[in-house]
């Protein structure tokens, strides 16, 4: 019993610090609380307000935020909390160079350190260890008093650096981390985003739990940059089939970005409004990847969603430059057009939505279509449309199951198809 009682007096020695970390990604605040729950009392807030909020309730000694977060940024926390706590360490977390907005935080109210995403667990806490002992010395640690001197000396303020000086430490602390990164095995940071998505990737089994004769054909793979997502709820089945035009990273991350996005808005927000959903998208996308610097020569997606309701037997059809193709009771091809220019993130789309019924359709195959607007390729991509029309009018009327194994012969990687 002693050796428990002074285990946790030595525990509570080591923790005397109570730290917040600000970030809108919950992912990030679990990451952080286990990192660090050992060394400190570590409190944890999705927004400025709530950081606000744990402030007001509890004596923290340090504050570390992200910076780009909706509602308010880092800055804005740091400059509004500041003049309330003026003894607390502030620290701004951020994976851009933000030079101008961090250059304005630390003339108004005093930066403590500026910290340049990824973190490394180590060097984290030196930095914290560094910061709280200097504003929060020991009895051992405090300097004596200095006898008071004969005469008075005129005192000078400490000269801050200029603009320029800071601007070069904050280029100087972006490029050490792209050097340390620079030397991070590439293969595994893609392997290990390629599980993530995989993760969130719905099985075929699945699928059939809503509609019973239904295929799912998918490469998985590195370099596949389509993508798709199904789910149901209050009877109403959002399906969905998408394409990144980016590279490996950027596509891979954004298709379990879309995913848990999509997952978000079908389950919490319940939004079943293919135009809403795809304007939410663009956004999200647009604040969580580029802010106000996004370039559409990064990435841009090719999407086609539809919803189901179940009670009504309706459908509802929007997309951006990927369509439907479907078959009709007595066997007619149709195509399903949505508008033909791609998802651009930031930009509102404007999304030409198509309402029928299911007796209107037999079967639907979601099949992505980037346009290319090279014209010497249009034809191209018209004679490959036209084989695969040609291909899915012989067999159409055979099971799904079938029709997925032929399909697979003919080389289609990434294809969802439904029968109602």
């Amino acid at each position: 019993m002693e050796g428990i009682l002074n285990r946790t007096y030595k525990d509570e020695e080591v923790k005397r610090f109570n730290i917040l970390y600000v970030d809108d990604e919950e992912v990030n605040l679990r990451i952080f609380q286990r990192a660090f729950k050992r060394h400190y009392n570590v409190f944890t807030a999705e927004s400025g307000f709530d950081a606000i909020k744990i402030l007001e309730e509890n004596q923290i000694d340090l504050i570390m935020s992200d910076q780009r977060m909706p509602g308010m940024t880092g800055v804005e926390l740091l400059i509004k909390i500041v003049p309330k706590y003026p003894n607390i360490v502030r620290m701004i977390m951020t994976g851009f160079s933000d030079e101008d907005e961090i250059i304005r935080v630390d003339r108004e109210v005093g930066l403590d350190r500026f910290l340049v995403k990824p973190w490394n667990q180590e060097d984290l806490k030196e930095e914290f260890d560094k910061a709280l002992e200097l504003r929060n010395p020991t009895e051992e640690e405090k300097p004596e008093p200095a006898p008071a001197p004969e005469v008075k000396k005129e005192t000078v303020a400490p000269i801050k650096p200029t603009k320029q000086e800071l601007k070069k430490e904050i280029i100087k602390s972006v490029e050490a981390r792209k050097n340390m990164m620079s030397t991070v095995n590439m293969d595994q940071v893609i392997e290990f985003n390629v599980s993530l998505r995989e993760s969130l990737l719905p099985r075929q089994e699945e699928l059939r739990l809503y509609v019973e004769d239904a295929f799912v054909l998918y490469e998985h793979n590195r370099v596949n940059h389509n993508g798709y997502w199904f789910g149901e709820v209050s009877d109403k089945l959002l399906m969905t089939s998408f394409n990144t035009n980016s590279g490996v990273i950027h596509a891979l991350t954004l298709n379990t970005f879309i995913c848990a996005t999509l997952m978000e808005l079908m389950y919490k927000d319940r939004i079943f409004d293919p135009s809403e959903i795809l304007t939410s998208l663009s956004t999200r996308i647009q604040n969580r990847f580029f802010g106000k610097k996004y370039d559409e020569n990064i990435c841009s997606v090719d999407i086609a969603l539809l919803i189901y309701d179940k009670q009504d037997e309706s459908l509802l059809f929007g997309g951006a430059n990927h369509n439907l193709y479907s078959f009709s009771k007595n066997g007619e091809f149709k195509t399903l057009s949505g508008n033909i220019s791609p998802l651009i993130p930031g930009v509102e789309p404007d999304v030409n939505v198509l309402q029928f019924d299911t007796f209107e359709v037999s079967e639907l195959y979601f099949i992505s279509n980037n346009v290319i607007d090279d014209s010497t390729k249009k034809s191209e991509s018209n004679s490959a449309l036209l084989s695969t029309q040609l291909l899915l009018e012989e067999l159409h009327k055979f099971p799904m199951i079938m029709q997925a194994k032929l399909l697979h012969e003919y080389k289609y990687k990434s294809l969802v198809g439904v029968r109602f």
